[in-house]
C-alpha cells in the first residue's frame, strides 16, 4: 500500500545548482519535495518542516533503516500541506511530539 504523498530529497546536482544561482543562500534553497499523489500538487518543505521530519525520525526513502516513528511521512506532509493552508492544528500537535512520541514540555524561563 502507498501513501498518499511522495517525498523527493534533492539531488546532489540540484544542490550543486542551487550553490551556483544562490552562492550565499544556497543551502536554503536545497530543501526536499513533497508529491500530493493524490490532489497533484507538489510543495517545497520548509527549513523547520524538514528538521521536524528528521527530528522525529520519520521514514523516509533512502534511510538504510526504517525507525519506528510516532507519526509517518503522510500525516506530516498533510500537516505541512494544511499549515499552507492556514489550517495549522495537525501542524502544531506532530510539530509538539518528540522522536518517542509523546508531547515535548515548553522550556522553562
Amino acid at each position: 500500500m502507498t501513501g498518499r504523498f511522495k517525498f523527493e530529497p534533492q539531488s546532489t546536482l540540484q544542490k550543486l545548482a542551487a550553490r551556483v544561482r544562490h552562492p550565499t543562500r544556497w543551502r536554503e534553497k536545497t530543501t526536499p519535495w513533497v508529491s500530493d499523489l493524490q490532489g497533484g500538487t507538489r510543495f517545497q518543505l520548509a527549513c523547520d518542516e524538514e528538521a521536524l521530519i528528521e527530528r522525529l525520525n520519520v521514514p523516509t526513502p533512502g534511510k538504510s533503516e526504517w525507525p519506528a516513528s510516532p507519526v509517518t511521512l503522510d500525516e506530516v506532509a498533510h500537516a505541512a500541506y494544511l499549515r499552507r493552508l492556514g489550517y495549522v492544528f495537525d501542524w502544531s500537535r506532530i510539530s509538539s511530539l518528540d522522536s518517542s512520541g509523546t508531547r515535548r514540555r515548553p522550556a522553562k524561563n
